[in-house]
């Protein structure tokens, strides 16, 4: 049977009870391991529960996901991931003698980057302190300690050399197999021997401890300590995990876990349970204490006909402004802002507020309610009196535009020009005239010689509608009419998600058959065709057709179409890019406005696909595109 003997036979003897001591389930592999955690039954879930052959079970997270089943280490935790990948639980948490590599609890923790013996073989340390079996000694030699290493000998010491039998410092026989009796007991001194000498115990062997930042392995049978782990920038000892973890916060920091106040630990790498809920309290938590709240956090708010500002807390108040109060008082807006606001009104006076007779308050603000004059009135001088019009709209009177408001009509927009007004459907705005005064022209797809009025025609000459034709822009008959708009006299770029088009007011009856722009798609684009009406004053999509994957420069098309473009309609008949930006090619005024079935009055650029109105037109562009039409 191999035989062997340590520098210190106490060491190798504490050594082997601590392991003792200490394991749970061992490893009987080649590896020094230790147990698997702290022994139960069956064990307790939950952050904290104790576990039998599992370990202990955590609940936290790994946010960045992880790869499923596998184990990892933090301090001397072992964590696991679930099948999903997507967190950890804390599965086994080693001994404080032991230490966590590579997702496992590992053996008696050692001294790094020695040698050692044990059961009469040579035992090698890694630099975490892991331990290993190097070498079986042959039956008949001994391992041998010294210096922090250990090989298989022929003698178990030192002739006549200090050596250590248990804890009794003594020395080698003459003949080098094993310690001579006697000596003196380190035990009675309460000192441990090392090296053939009694040293002062400084630690329990094998504990582990912080000392300048770093892990500590108390070593040499409690006489000193070794350095175990060198904590990284970012990290701290742990002296309750002995191990090095991420810093989280500064020790004895206390902070907020919701409306709870949680203190650093006093090595700074997690936070401690907080028992003061501010919540009870019916307050809330605030840069660790409890503080009352006063106001909604981040807002203002009116307090004695002053405006207070509300701290990110909602627990600080403090004055921003002080409102005069003979002109101004404190008013709130959203619910969430407050300002000084100019008085509405002398107290006492009777007044008109949105067409509604109202008396002032006292303090210079406007009542809630009050006497509504009705849709055929407006208000005035605190006098309900009657309209010559329909309120909230828009009327030709003359050639010009005029608006009617709850004070009555005035004129909105002078038509100058070769424009007059036009209704459009419930409204009226300033429109191209049909036609020029005696000149030869196209209305309601008869040829003729255009009255004075602008709008008609004075005598006829050719009725196309007779042979189920159109007329063209050269003022002939045929079965369908192409009008270009506009030339290629500059580009401009068209965001994507942009209705972009021209606005015409159609003078003949026509059916809508193509319509074609000229367009530069840097790479494939979704083309939308839509064809807007004018209802009231607003645009309204009445149809529209989807071509995909359309690239390069050129007139594209968007096929086949069958709307009907009525006579005294204004429609917008239009494009819209997706899957990026788009070029366009734009005309500025002066532009060619007649076209076969009426007038072209303008562009329109808008976001897709909120709504908009014949505001949005613009006189000065038009946009150049082919619009194909026939008999309806």
């Amino acid at each position: 049977m191999a035989k062997s003997i340590a520098r210190s036979v106490a060491a190798i003897v504490g050594l082997g009870f601590l392991v003792a001591a200490c394991s749970g389930h061992g490893d009987t592999g080649s590896s020094d391991n230790g147990s698997s955690g702290v022994s139960g039954v069956s064990g307790v879930s939950g952050s904290s529960g104790v576990s039998g052959s599992s370990g202990v079970s955590g609940s936290s997270g790994n946010a960045n996901g992880c790869v499923a089943r596998a184990k990892r280490c933090e301090g001397l935790n072992v964590k696991l991931c679930d099948d999903a990948g997507n967190g950890e639980t804390i599965v086994q948490t080693c001994l404080p003698s032991q230490s966590c590599s590579n997702g496992a609890c590992v053996g008696s923790v050692c001294v790094p980057n020695t040698k050692f013996c044990k059961d009469g073989a040579v035992w090698s340390c890694d630099g975490s302190g892991t331990s290993t079996r190097q070498q079986q000694c042959a039956v008949g030699l001994y391992c041998r300690e010294e210096a922090d290493d250990a090989s298989c000998s022929a003698q178990a010491c030192s002739s006549n050399q200090p050596v250590c039998d248990g804890n009794v410092a003594t020395a080698c026989q003459s003949d080098g197999s094993g310690p001579t009796s006697g000596g003196m007991d380190c035990t009675k001194t309460k000192r441990a021997c090392v090296d053939g000498q009694c040293r002062d115990v400084a630690c329990t062997n094998g504990t582990k401890s912080c000392q300048h930042g770093d892990v500590y392995l108390c070593s040499h049978n409690g006489t000193d300590y070794s350095l175990l782990t060198d904590c990284r920038t970012g990290e701290v000892c742990d002296g309750d995990m002995g191990s090095c973890r991420a810093q989280l916060c500064d020790p004895g920091k206390v902070s907020c876990d919701g409306t709870r106040v949680q203190t650093c630990n006093a090595f700074g790498s997690a936070w401690l349970p907080g028992a003061l809920d501010c919540a009870a309290d019916g307050k809330i938590c605030v840069s660790g204490s409890c503080k009352k709240q006063l106001c909604g956090a981040g807002r203002s708010y009116c307090q004695d006909g002053s405006v207070y500002n509300c701290d990110s807390t909602g627990t600080v108040a403090t004055i921003s402004q002080t409102c005069n109060a003979q002109t101004e008082h404190c008013a709130t807006y959203s619910g969430s802002f407050a300002y000084c606001r100019a008085n509405d009104c002398h107290g006492g006076d009777t007044v008109c507020a949105d067409n509604v007779i109202k008396i002032c308050n006292a303090d210079g603000t406007l009542p809630v309610s009050g006497t509504p004059c009705s849709a055929t009135q407006f208000c005035e001088n605190g006098q309900c009196k009657d309209l010559n019009c329909v309120q909230g709209s828009s009327f030709c009177k003359g050639a010009d535009v005029y608006y009617c408001d709850f004070t009555g009509s005035y004129l909105s927009e002078q038509c100058v020009g070769d424009t007059t007004c036009k209704a459009q459907g419930t409204g009226a705005s300033c429109a191209p005239l049909a036609c020029s005064p005696s000149s030869s022209t196209c209305i309601g797809n008869q040829i003729g010689t255009c009255a004075s009025d602008g709008q008609s025609l004075s005598q006829v000459t050719t009725d196309c509608t007779t042979s189920t034709s159109v007329c063209t822009a050269d003022l002939k008959c045929a079965k369908s009419a192409t009008d270009t708009i506009g030339v290629a006299e500059s580009v401009e770029v068209v965001s994507a998600s942009t209705v972009v088009g021209d606005v015409f007011d159609v003078e003949s009856t026509r059916k809508l058959t193509e319509l074609q722009m000229q367009l530069v798609l840097a790479g494939p684009r979704e083309l939308r065709w839509i064809v807007y009406e004018v209802s009231g004053q607003t645009f309204v999509a009445k149809i529209d057709k989807v071509v995909s994957s359309v690239a390069g420069t050129g007139f594209y098309s968007s096929g086949a179409l069958n709307f009907k473009l009525t006579a005294g309609k204004r429609y917008l008949l239009a494009v819209v890019v997706s899957g990026g930006d788009a070029v366009d090619y734009i005309d500025s005024y002066p532009f060619t406005g007649d076209v076969s079935f009426g007038t072209v009055s303008g562009r329109v650029t808008t976001y897709y696909p909120g709504s908009f109105d014949i505001f949005n037109m613009d006189p000065n562009y038009v946009s150049q595109m082919n619009v194909t039409t026939e008999s309806p």
